[in-house]
């Protein structure tokens, strides 16, 4: 008799512009047993999201080349995909009412367990 086929590993997306911040936040991804879907533009997050109904989990960068990006990322999906949790990194502190519903903030620098403990919770 045929073994039945794990299922796969939940899949998150991944948002950062900078690449070696990338590969940091898809290993940690990858730690917490989950599969990284990498986008380097909010375009292309938003693309992701139109296309690929099995993200559940969004893991970005609020820092994006100093701008608002991943906030009006963080906003957007907040809008057009409520049930999706948002991972929120940032170097800069902000207020909870400034945050979207449900978003975390990690603080950097990265703290590696805390990070991939809370990918776990929200991409199990």
């Amino acid at each position: 008799m045929a073994q039945p086929r794990p299922p796969d590993p939940p899949a998150v997306l991944v948002v950062q512009d900078e690449p070696i911040l990338m590969l940091a936040m898809a290993g940690y991804v990858e730690e917490a047993g989950c599969e990284p879907v990498e986008a380097t533009t909010v375009a292309e997050a938003i693309r992701l999201l139109e296309t690929r109904s099995d993200i559940r989990t969004v893991f970005t960068d609020l820092d994006m080349r100093g701008s608002t990006a991943g906030m009006n990322l963080a906003l957007a999906i907040r809008d057009r995909w409520p049930p999706i949790e948002l991972l929120l990194l940032s170097s800069q502190p902000w207020k909870t009412e400034e945050l979207p519903e449900r978003g975390i903030v990690l603080g950097k620098p990265f703290d590696p367990r805390k990070i991939i403990a809370a990918i776990r919770k929200f991409a199990p």
